[in-house]
């Protein structure tokens, strides 16, 4: 911009939404430009005041506005780039009297976010009139009337709040305290004269001081004692009572779900059920605030109770009562029945909140049939929406229901399984023009999501769970009614183990094949999901066998009409129960499974996209069963290339768009190159994108792809010797250049991917020292190979954890192994011959992993047939060798004879191991951490103190109420070098005799010395490895 001025600015601005897109690129640029000049800042918010301008363009002001605070309001990198410090002072009155009068709700949303970011580095010790300049704009605008002012200084205050309410600590929290101590007596007084208004600008303001309230007590009572919050208590519960006029409401139930009234009911009661779920049980609550939880559980909670079964019982009385609301309120009942207090009170009214609450919340809406009928993509994305768990009033009604049968269960059992019992029978012998459809769903609904309280044998309910089924549900597959007959299906998936007669088992299995052609796509989907369960009974398959390309096509056909992660799920499932049977359809299922994956990574509706990528990923994992289902037939292989490779590319490339995908895309080549002997050049061809896709967006996926590329070095080594890029570069050097970036990365590598990297080395020197004819090509990476790996050693001598190091020393003793007399000379050249063997010698003890400990002996005897003068003048000690490797050749021979006959297993038992499963019939009755307070005693309360998890999230820790993990939930699993190698085929035992022999008979005075230097033991050991070398070669004799 050739000069900053309020008409240039306003013209880039304008420029800026051109359909050209050379002009608003020049726009764009000039907009960019102005970062660092001063007062550009002001002029951004000046045109953002100037209510003349088209709202268009002071919307796109206030966002480079907060583009530039967020990015230059603070730069250390480039303090050329920063915003001046001379505007600084008056850039932040300006902003925070914008946000006062600001009525258009995007750009005060922006503005806000803007105060939000300067805060970070601002609040409060360079701008300690905020605080007081939002609450005085509160008491100023209350005063004089003005709505706008208030509300925008509450949205401001929020957002200073939200600044701190996530700290864990006191001092983090400190200016969220001075909040509540100077803001609270003013928000209780201002709140407190509203609490009888209706107008919309009053709810606005109510919802916002609530919201203030809200994140000032979500994670911590910040000093707030229950005397101070008790006038918050009384003015909650008296929103929640609040009788909202209907004149006022808008007509639309969509309208009214987004009224800001029900906002304040809204927040009102997540406010409230926060709070219960921390401090509704003394017992269970954080340390020192037992006696707030005292007084909250038996005066707070009750009261409240009345104002949530009153909004509860608003539909049975034909009026309005928004989704969230409800879904809210039920929660809130969810922990009042666990409370002794509570329950009591609520134990009269329970058939009132069953039967008149939640069984009709279970219904079926009628915009859910209007969607089943007519937009069953819309509908199949409803059910399968996990975010609908927190908006959703029958994911809540559900859970209470459950929670009464867990908990209240000889109160509640018989009368609401009888009851739901009723509505099935009624509904099966009414005559089919009056039956009650919606009613019958619901009560399926409610027995299918009981279903694991109904198979336990204690309850008494399993006998009459195949008359369920035989009864009510087999009769709906046939049924008139979509939503009926996806029930059907929905129910087998929930008593699929049921135990059946064989005529009814068959009839059932019949009914969901059919389904799966059911005229509704939601009915097709849902049968897809249940042929899964119905595979899991023993025997189901063979007799499927004869229909299992009729069941193929049909999923098939219903992928190709929608994108369902558990419908390719189910298709993943069948591939692995006919397991040997897939190989007539292997290149079928292939081939559709790969036009599935293209296709949903295709799709560009974004409430569509997150369910596209999920079923798109599920499909790569079920080519990569497909895969391992038909390992051994070889020839299929090259048959899948044309369809794999593609999507490999695809997923690979250097944009990143496929990530997600990439653990599943490194699966394929693995299994590509794992299962055939001979590489074609389009597999080939895979190669170089492993690296373009761990250069520019997949450096932590190191420890994934050094799988395949160790199949491609191993398998066809004179392939990989030869090839190159199409820009000339040597695979070789793809390789080198990978791993080089790994050992140089610091702490952004983690140690397993280090040693990944170092393993690569491994894979190219092992091969290599099996083929003479490559040596003069692989002897000229001997020389880069130490100046990275020597480096890596150097770094890692005086840290405390050898892992790493001793993987260093299995790379320079596969070199030593390799080509002794080569790598001999680059140790020697660098003097790093002493140093490295004398930590070597120490870190022996360390080394405990079968192909370091061979490495190292390998290593260690190429050192030894050198000659002792060649080691002594290194300052290495022969005996000290010779003694090191008895004692890993000792080690080695431990398992050697299992080894020997081909019984070898590396594996250790995996301490952290899940426990077995429980078998068959097992009856887990009792929910793990809950009991009743009193033996015998359902009305007492349930007792969850002795949960780790609940005490964290009571405790106010908000990366456990987030759902977040911590540090030692995220561990390496990786536990390194469980590869086959071409070493494998060297006997280790056998070439210590050897050059042990040989040592002797060139050295005998030498041999002699060193042998009186060692003690009995190791001399015995030296037989016993004598003893072994001689049995193999022996074995290896009469084998020939």
């Amino acid at each position: 911009m050739a000069s900053l001025t309020f008409d240039n600015l306003c013209q880039a601005l304008s420029m800026s939404f051109s359909p050209d897109k050379t002009t608003r690129n020049s726009a764009e640029a000039a907009l960019a430009s102005i970062k660092g000049i001063p007062g550009a800042c002001h002029l951004l918010l000046q045109v953002v005041s100037t209510k003349t301008i088209d709202p268009s363009m002071r919307t796109a002001a206030s966002i480079n506005f907060k583009n530039t605070v967020r990015s230059q309001w603070i730069n250390k990198d480039n303090p050329a780039l920063q915003v001046h410090e001379a505007d600084k002072p008056t850039i932040k009155p300006m902003l925070v009297e914008l946000i006062m009068v600001e009525t258009q709700k995007n750009i005060r949303s922006v503005l806000a976010e803007a105060l939000y970011h300067m805060s970070i580095s601002e609040y409060p010790h360079s701008w300690p009139e905020l605080l007081p300049s939002l609450l005085n704009n509160i008491r100023v605008g209350g005063s004089n009337g003005d709505a706008t002012r208030v509300y925008g200084s509450l949205y401001a205050l929020r957002k200073l709040c939200k600044r701190f309410e996530y700290k864990p600590t006191p001092e983090g929290r400190a200016p969220l305290v001075q909040i509540v101590k100077e803001g609270f007596p003013l928000l209780r007084e201002m709140l407190g004269t509203l609490l009888h208004q209706d107008g919309e600008d009053v709810g606005m303001i109510v919802k916002q001081t609530i919201k203030v309230f809200w994140s000032c007590t979500q994670f911590n009572l910040n000093t707030l004692t229950f005397e101070d919050l008790r006038p918050w208590f009384n003015m909650l519960h008296s929103l929640m009572a609040k009788k909202l006029p209907a004149e006022s409401m808008p007509q639309g139930d969509d309208e009214r779900e987004k009224w800001v009234w029900w906002k304040v009911k809204k927040w009102t009661i997540q406010i409230m059920t926060r709070l219960y779920s921390r401090y509704g049980n003394p017992k269970a609550t954080e340390a020192g605030l037992e006696s707030f939880a005292t007084q909250f559980s038996t005066t707070v909670a009750p009261t409240f109770l009345e104002a949530v079964c009153g909004t509860l019982a608003l539909r049975s009385q034909n009026e309005f009562c928004s989704d969230r609301v409800m879904m809210l309120c039920l929660s809130f009942l969810d922990t009042a029945i666990e409370q002794k207090a509570t329950y009591k009170l609520l134990k009269p009214h329970l058939d009132f909140l069953l039967y008149n609450v939640c069984y009709n919340v279970l219904k079926l809406k009628q915009s859910d049939i209007e969607a089943f009928e007519n937009d069953p993509h819309e509908y199949i994305a409803r059910q399968n929406d996990l975010m609908s768990e927190f908006v959703d009033p029958s994911m809540a009604a559900m859970q209470l229901i459950e929670d009464l049968m867990k908990y209240r269960t000889s109160t509640v059992a018989a009368p609401l399984v009888t009851f739901l019992v009723t509505i099935l029978n009624n509904y099966t012998n009414a005559p089919p023009q009056t039956r009650d459809h919606l009613g019958f769903d619901a009560a399926l609904h409610i027995l299918g999501c009981l279903q694991a309280f109904l198979k336990k044998k204690k309850n008494n309910y399993v006998d009459s769970l195949p008359g369920l089924m035989i009864q009510h549900v087999l009769p709906c597959f046939n049924s008139s009614v979509g939503f009926i007959r996806r029930r059907a299906c929905w129910m087998t998936t929930q008593f699929f183990n049921v135990q059946l007669d064989e005529a009814s088992f068959r009839t059932l299995t019949e009914a969901v094949l059919q389904r799966l052609n059911d005229p509704s796509l939601a009915v097709q989907v849902e049968a897809g999901k249940a042929f899964r369960y119905i595979l899991e009974v023993p025997g189901t398959e063979n007799s499927l066998l004869p229909v299992l390309p009729k069941i193929l096509n049909e999923y098939f056909r219903i992928m190709q009409e929608i994108s369902n992660e558990y419908v390719v799920s189910a298709l993943d499932v069948i591939v692995e129960k006919f397991g040997e049977h897939i190989s007539p359809h292997a290149i079928s299922l292939v081939e559709n499974l790969s036009r599935s994956f293209l296709q949903y990574c295709d799709v560009d509706d974004d409430e569509e996209d997150m369910e596209a990528a999920v079923a798109a990923t599920q499909c790569l994992e079920c080519i990569a069963t497909v895969l391992r289902v038909v390992q051994d037939n070889e020839a299929l292989f090259a048959t899948f290339e044309p369809m794999l490779c593609p999507i490999i590319v695809k997923i690979m490339d250097k944009e990143g768009e496929l990530i997600d995908c990439l653990e599943h895309g490194i699966d394929l080549i693995t299994f590509l190159t794992y299962f055939q002997t001979k590489f074609s050049p389009m597999l080939w061809d895979l190669f170089p994108h492993i690296f373009t896709a761990f250069h520019e967006f997949a450096f932590d996926y190191v420890g994934m792809m050094v799988t395949p590329i160790d199949n491609f070095i191993t398998k066809d080594f004179e392939g990989f010797c030869n090839r190159k890029t199409p820009d000339n570069v040597p695979y070789i050097d793809l390789v080198y250049g990978m791993s080089k970036k790994v050992l140089e990365a610091g702490e952004m590598a983690e140690e397993a991917e280090i040693r990944k990297a170092l393993h690569l080395f491994l894979s190219i020197f092992h091969i290599a020292s099996q083929k003479p004819e490559s040596k003069p090509f692989v002897d000229r990476y001997v020389h880069s190979t130490n100046d990275i790996t020597i480096a890596k050693l150097q770094e890692e001598k005086d840290k405390d954890f050898a892992t790493t190091r001793v993987q260093c020393y299995t790379v320079i003793g596969s070199l030593l192994f390799y080509n002794a007399e080569l790598e001999m000379g680059e140790l020697e050249q660098r003097g790093m011959v002493e140093p490295i063997m004398k930590k070597w010698i120490e870190d022996a003890a360390e080394i405990d992993k079968y192909g370091s400990k061979k490495a190292t002996v390998l290593g260690w005897l190429a050192l030894l047939s050198m000659g002792s003068e060649r080691l002594e003048r290194n300052g290495i000690n022969p005996a000290v060798v010779v003694r090191g490797v008895i004692e890993l050749g000792q080690s080695l021979s431990e398992d050697y004879n299992d080894r020997l006959n081909n019984n070898f297993d590396d594996e250790e038992e995996d301490e952290g191991a899940m426990p077995p499963m429980p078998p068959d019939g097992f009856d887990d009755d009792e929910f793990e951490g809950a009991t009743l307070d009193d033996a015998g005693d359902e009305d007492g309360d349930i007792n969850i103190a002795g949960n780790a998890d609940y005490q964290r999230v009571i405790s106010g820790d908000p990366m456990m109420m987030m759902g977040g993990f911590g540090a030692d939930d995220w561990g390496d699993d990786d536990d390194d070098d469980d590869f086959e190698s071409p070493l494998d085929n060297v006997n280790e035992i056998v070439l210590i005799e050897d050059v042990l022999n040989r040592f002797a008979a060139a050295e005998p005075q030498k041999f002699e010395a060193i042998k009186s230097t060692l003690p009995a033991e190791t001399l015995n050991q030296v037989a016993g490895l004598f003893a072994i070398a001689a049995e193999a070669r022996t074995k290896a004799t009469t084998s020939v």
